[in-house]
């Protein structure tokens, strides 16, 4: 699965695309994706509320690439 840009179904209250989060990640996939890859992604956002929901995608796609991964223990 490649980050395309297409979003199957968008956060409550945030724009449909991500100006950001997807962009960076568009050549990657999630076979593909590390965290390290992901943590520089969001390395430069700040926990305000302008970016929430920018927030909210790396969690998702955090959440997704453990799934594909089979790296998924659950939440705790």
């Amino acid at each position: 699965m490649a980050f395309t840009g297409v979003i199957l179904m968008p956060l409550p209250d945030a724009s449909a695309k991500s100006p950001r989060i997807y962009t960076l990640l568009q050549n990657q996939t999630l076979e593909g994706l590390t965290f390290d890859n992901l943590k520089s992604v969001g390395q430069p956002i700040a926990i305000e509320m302008m970016n929430e929901d920018e927030l909210r995608r790396l969690i998702l796609i955090n959440l997704a690439r453990l799934t594909v991964k089979s790296e998924w223990n659950g939440l705790l």
